[in-house]
């Protein structure tokens, strides 16, 4: 059953077209009832007329935006949106067998789902790994759409020289290299191919944005990220904390379920909330959401993407190339930020939905996967049973 896809002729009649029916009945009954008094005899058995329920369209529901301030923010079931909700409810269950301590569903920014495990509430945070990464993606477009960044300039324009380990290729990577993860740099920051050819999942590199970002704006990263993201969506429980998980020099978001949902509902809408700019604009997000390094179609500016013929994963440079998309069950147009211990913030706007998954890593024996894991496959599996796409 398509999502949303009822035909028009078997749609709710209108409350005038019920009222009227009722009336009709109720004439037809009290008429039946004055000619039996007449001539002494019993009225005649009238069936009651069965009425459709009371619906409405949930086409005609607007997208919706949470308040920034307080707990309060919109439902919708998902039995009205035509969704398996047992399917839903067992896709939820599996997730919570899968060390999730968080998962939400929205669709127009309207909660669907929204369960918690492991003595976790809406107002608990913890790191969301590289997950963070596409939140300073929109950050980063912010700046450029401003002009006070420009990301085909060399990234030593802000970090000053001697910022990697190799001075001869270091002014020739710029920042759209560094956001593609195409700097030709690993891990201790020396040249291995040339800037912009080769996709290589580089954290040590991308570290170095958080020093861009802060050059550009004159700003520490969380005044900036409070300034033109967090205040302005409400996104109250999160904040950036020094990397302590792996020991580089850099930064780590650290969210509730909700503020990764809040981010994801504002990468739906393009960067507005309730019709207004917040973040970036449009054309952003449709360039961080295309392919950009030369042999990698699942990646874009920080930004995972579904739906190419192949993609590459964090791995060494000489890392094969995988054939397919990157979660084949998912829709093709889903985009997400991915995190180490499957943090998740999946983007759908073919079907407006966010799904956010918080938690630990899935499976401990899989060798706890930078990004993309087993566990995006085998959830968006039983999701689909349930979203009927």
């Amino acid at each position: 059953m398509p999502l949303l896809t009822t035909p028009r002729t078997t749609r709710p009649r209108g409350p005038a077209l019920r009222q009227l029916a009722r009336l009709a009945w109720g004439i037809s009954l009290g008429f039946s009832t004055a000619c039996a008094s007449a001539d002494g005899t019993a009225p005649p058995t009238v069936p009651p007329t069965v009425l459709p329920p009371v619906s409405v369209d949930p086409r005609t529901l607007a997208p919706y935006f949470p308040p920034t301030t307080g707990a309060a923010w919109d439902t919708v079931s998902g039995a009205r949106l035509g969704y398996d909700t047992a399917a839903l409810t067992a896709a939820l269950d599996w997730a919570g067998t899968q060390r999730s301590t968080a998962v939400m569903v929205l669709w127009r920014g309207r909660i669907v789902a929204e369960r918690y495990w492991k003595g976790w509430t809406p107002a608990k945070d913890s790191i969301i790994a590289s997950a963070s990464k596409s939140v300073l993606s929109a950050i980063a477009g912010e700046l450029a759409r401003s002009s006070r960044l420009s990301l085909d300039s060399s990234a030593t324009r802000y970090l000053g020289a001697g910022w990697s380990r190799s001075p001869g290729t270091e002014p020739r990577i710029t920042v759209r290299h560094l956001m593609g993860m195409m700097s030709g740099l690993n891990d201790s920051l020396q040249a291995v191919v040339q800037p912009g050819t080769r996709f290589y999942y580089n954290n040590p590199a991308y570290y170095q944005l958080f020093g861009v970002v802060q050059a550009a704006s004159g700003e520490s990263v969380n005044t900036l990220s409070r300034r033109v993201l967090f205040d302005r969506i409400g996104m109250s429980g999160s904040t950036w904390v020094p990397n302590i998980d792996t020991g580089e020099l850099g930064w780590i978001l650290s969210s509730t379920a909700r503020d990764m949902a809040r981010f994801g509902l504002l990468a739906l809408n393009r960067g507005r909330w309730n019709g207004v700019p917040i973040l970036a604009d449009s054309a952003w997000f449709t360039a961080s959401w295309r392919a950009t390094p030369p042999d990698n179609a699942g990646y874009g500016l920080l930004w995972w993407l579904n739906g190419s013929s192949s993609y590459r994963t964090p791995g060494p440079y000489l890392f094969p190339t995988q054939p397919g998309a990157l979660i084949p069950s998912a829709p093709a147009d889903l985009v997400a930020a991915l995190g180490k211990g499957d943090k998740k913030i999946y983007v759908v706007p073919s079907l407006e939905l966010v799904v956010v998954r918080h938690g630990e890593e899935a499976d401990a024996s899989a060798g706890n996967p930078l990004a993309i894991s087993a566990f995006d496959e085998q959830w968006w599996r039983k999701l689909k049973l349930a979203f009927r796409y």
